[in-house]
């Protein structure tokens, strides 16, 4: 099929020689063309261009102006073919080239150091970052990350893989002191409620379960991360709504609050999420490295020591 440029690699090439050259018989024998192979390429060259490229009028041929322009182009475009070719030649293509990731703040703190290991070794390079899941979100969407990992599914989105990595409840954690009643409804009466911020997605949910249940506390106190919560629970100003994963992510002991069920039960999934047909099977090997880790390191911990827990927090489909 015809070049809709005017001009291919090898018609480059050929012009390169001769204005280098000076000489079409010299750049035949760079070329391993007849000098009127070469002559040819030149003629048609200048007519699919619409200009004249060498004057021959002179001897030796000498270049126009246009012809001098046409030449730094030409370098610059062989000199990125020729990089390119190198560069296909050395690849690994069984690594993907570059992958962004973007972990809710519990995750990276429970399974961080494994999981970057994961995508490490499966990427050339690499970046991940944290923080709040509307704003992971809208960088997926944006496709300024590959993956995340958080309690956002997207699920008003079309084109997107999903793969359910964690189910657990929110629980009720108070201070190790406190010794009144074990529901919701008694423990506000006696503990300010600490709040995650409104803009959070998890400071949302909870604020949607309080108005399900009828329950308004006032909003004494608002923090921004799970360690800042749940310290301030430990150090006895009050109660919170949170998630095991929030605890064991703050690194506030899980024996230095108490854990209570809440009666209205309330999940929060955590999800990988991935542009489909995109990485190949770097998503799922993310996601099934993701469940063991959490399984080792996070499920047999928490419930080791919550025992009751074991019915809500699963890893994987649930």
């Amino acid at each position: 099929m015809p070049s809709s440029f005017g001009f291919e690699l090898k018609t480059l090439q050929a012009f390169v020689f001769v204005v280098e050259t000076g000489n079409l018989t010299e750049a035949a024998k760079r070329l391993a063309l007849s000098q009127s192979s070469v002559s040819q390429i030149l003629a048609q060259l200048e007519e699919s261009l619409g200009i004249q490229l060498m004057d021959r009028s002179v001897r030796p041929m000498a270049v126009t102006t246009a012809g001098r322009f046409f030449y730094d182009r030409a370098q610059g475009i062989l000199e990125a073919a020729e990089l390119t070719s190198k560069e296909m030649r050395k690849a690994d293509f069984k690594l993907l080239r570059h992958v962004k990731v973007a972990l809710v703040d519990s995750i990276i703190t429970a399974v961080g150091k494994p999981l970057i290991d994961v995508i490490r070794n499966r990427t050339q390079n690499w970046s991940v970052v944290s923080g709040q899941s509307h704003l992971h979100s809208h960088m997926l969407l944006s496709k300024q990350v590959d993956i995340t990992i958080s309690d956002d599914p997207l699920d008003d989105y079309s084109g997107l893989m999903r793969q359910r990595i964690l189910q657990e409840p929110f629980v009720l954690a108070v201070p190790n002191g406190y010794r009144g009643g074990t529901d919701l409804s008694s423990v506000l009466q006696s503990l300010n409620l600490i709040r995650y911020t409104s803009n959070s997605l998890i400071g949302q949910q909870i604020e949607k379960y309080l108005r399900r249940n009828q329950l308004a506390p006032i909003a004494h106190l608002q923090l921004d991360n799970s360690f800042a919560v749940m310290s301030a629970v430990a150090s006895g100003i009050g109660c919170t709504i949170t998630t095991p994963l929030c605890l064991f992510q703050s690194g506030v002991g899980l024996h230095q609050v108490q854990l209570l069920p809440l009666t209205d039960k309330l999940l929060r999934n955590i999800s990988l999420v991935s542009r489909e047909n995109e990485l190949g099977d770097l998503p799922g090997t993310i996601a099934r490295d993701c469940k063991r880790i959490l399984l080792e390191s996070y499920v047999n911990v928490v419930t080791a020591d919550f025992p009751w827990l074991s019915a809500d927090v699963k890893v994987g489909e649930c």
